[in-house]
């Protein structure tokens, strides 16, 4: 279980310390997906860099497993927006990476590259490049380079922001049903309310900076919908996507007018 609890960031700007998060609480349980949504700016990669450990909080503490984060934690895993492939190796290099940094033998990480290769899509692959896939292979090499290491915590930062939209329900199908499976919790941020919505069990939304908890919708079309392309026929799914943009705050106004 991955807990925010009283989550403060600042840092230091040119007129003195910008307060980014202020008292920020919520936790993502065993076998949950939550995701994160709020306006631009807000913070909502900041709390993944906290939880990560790369940053330290102004006041509050991030805890995995009732555990205070302190550093880089190999229960975390994560997903970027933009690929974190190296060019230079082959797609099972890229893969087997995290296990090669932790020191496993060569066969075996080989061995569990391939077998991941092979889950998601990418068999026949290995000795490839990754300039050589599609936008959407890409991704799945990169989420099994994240999975390989076995983590119980999953961070996913607007993962699918660059793919087309019949790749991007794909791998968000995809990586739904490898969470459940694992019964693993993943936080997911997102600017997708339809995202969000289709993914995950708790919408956490956040105000503007500096950023707080100001609503938190408990949904379930991740779970009941056959697949995350039909979670937005379901029954309450636009009322739900009405009540988050309300909530958002977003000003659509003074926009003009086509000419």
């Amino acid at each position: 279980m991955l807990e925010f609890r009283n989550i403060s960031f600042s840092f230091s700007g040119r007129r003195g310390s910008v307060e980014v998060l202020h008292d920020v609480s919520f936790e993502c349980r065993e076998d949950e997906i939550v995701a994160v949504i709020g306006p631009s700016g807000c913070g909502k990669s900041t709390l993944l860099s906290l939880a990560t450990g790369l940053r330290k909080p102004t006041a509050g503490e991030v805890r995995i497993d009732g555990k205070v984060v302190k550093g880089p934690d190999p229960r975390l895993g994560m997903l970027f927006q933009q690929t974190t492939l190296l060019p230079w190796r082959s797609v099972v290099e890229n893969v087997e990476l995290g296990l090669e940094i932790r020191g496993e033998p060569k066969a075996a990480r080989r061995q569990k590259a391939v077998s991941l290769m092979g889950q998601y899509g990418l068999g026949g692959f290995e000795r490839k490049y990754p300039h050589a896939l599609s936008g959407g292979m890409q991704k799945r090499a990169a989420l099994a380079q994240t999975l390989a290491i076995e983590p119980t915590v999953l961070l996913l930062d607007e993962p699918f922001a660059a793919l087309d939209a019949q790749t991007r329900v794909v791998i968000q199908n995809d990586v739904v049903k490898i969470c459940r499976a694992g019964r693993r919790s993943m936080l997911i941020v997102t600017h997708d309310i339809a995202e969000a919505l289709a993914m995950a069990d708790r919408v956490v939304v956040l105000t503007r900076r500096p950023a707080t908890v100001k609503e938190v919708y408990e949904v379930s079309f991740s779970r009941e919908a056959a697949s995350v392309a039909d979670a937005p026929a379901m029954p309450g799914f636009s009322e739900y996507y009405k009540r988050i943009w309300n909530a958002l705050d977003i000003s659509v106004t003074g926009m003009g007018t086509a000419a």
